[in-house]
């Protein structure tokens, strides 16, 4: 089989206001307020890029055989947002 057969995901739970990230940034460009709504999610402490990598592989192995799997492979973009 080829293509993609499955994909996961995994967001940190703990989420920080972007008003308090302009609070402290702020300074550097005032004019960027109106960009301070929401939410980021934000990794706890013990949680680094390897961690966050294996739960999203876990999630996207959720259910599937593993001795059919002929693949994995591991793909990241920034955010941006």
């Amino acid at each position: 089989m080829a293509g993609i057969v499955s994909y996961g995901a995994y967001i940190p739970r703990y989420r920080l206001k972007r008003m308090t990230i302009f609070q402290s940034m702020g300074w550097i460009n005032p004019t960027t307020i109106m960009l301070a709504q929401g939410e980021k999610a934000v990794a706890n402490q013990d949680e680094d890029s390897l961690t966050i990598a294996t739960a999203a592989a876990l999630d996207c192995l959720g259910g599937m055989d593993r001795s059919a799997i002929g693949g994995a492979y591991l793909a990241s973009r920034p955010c941006l947002t």
